[in-house]
């Protein structure tokens, strides 16, 4: 009786999986085009950010590079945050504390944005892995349809032409889902790439920082 259950549901065929792969894509793309947007506001004159305050920093004007990380922290999207400003802001207002506890200081800042940073990136990264496979899972329900269709024939010619038409439609949910894991896939790897990047920049400015503040009480 199960496996009469099981394959009642087979013969519904790979159509509605390609609905669920379209479904799939759409989805994809729009987390696609929000990181997107996300990290083109985030970064957005984030070079100049960087060489200003480090000059400032250098010339030990201290009162002007606060003005700097101030005003660029409060100039960026409450939603789509720098690491960088959030964090020199707390450095450069406790430059009376200790090594250590600026650096935890920095860090609850770091941490705080990077979870923003990282949004939606574990979705991209499950799409691109299992989309395949929910591809391959509609090309295998579309062979038992055609299978069980030939089965309920008489055989010949016209018997066969059937189930390689159906076994031709069944693989088409396999192409679908190899295509929608790719831009997935690429993505995902190339927004986890830009994150670590972001973040090796931010450590290296904290370091910057924290040594300069430290080296300014010597």
């Amino acid at each position: 009786m199960l496996g009469k259950l099981f394959l009642g549901f087979s013969l519904l065929g790979a159509e509605w999986v390609l609905y669920v792969l379209i479904f799939l894509s759409i989805f994809s793309v729009t987390i696609l085009f929000e990181r997107s947007f996300f990290y083109r506001a985030a970064l957005g004159g984030i070079e100049e950010f960087r060489r200003a305050l480090r000059e400032a920093v250098n010339a030990g004007q201290w009162d002007r590079a606060l003005s700097i990380a101030k005003s660029r922290a409060d100039a960026q999207p409450k939603e789509k945050p720098d690491l960088e400003s959030a964090m020199a802001v707390a450095l450069l207002s406790e430059r009376d504390k200790s090594p250590e506890v600026m650096n935890e200081l920095a860090q609850d800042h770091v941490v705080r944005a990077r979870v923003k940073w990282e949004r939606s990136l574990s979705l991209l990264a499950t799409i691109g892995n299992n989309a395949p496979f929910v591809g391959l899972f509609g090309t295998v329900l579309g062979i038992i349809k055609a299978f069980n269709d030939l089965s309920q024939q008489n055989g010949g010619a016209a018997g066969v032409s059937g189930v390689t038409a159906g076994v031709a439609d069944a693989l088409v949910a396999t192409a679908v889902g190899i295509l929608v894991a790719i831009p997935a896939v690429v993505g995902f790897n190339l927004y986890q790439r830009r994150t670590k990047s972001a973040l090796s920049e931010a450590e290296a400015l904290k370091s910057f920082l924290v040594g300069k503040i430290a080296g300014g009480r010597i």
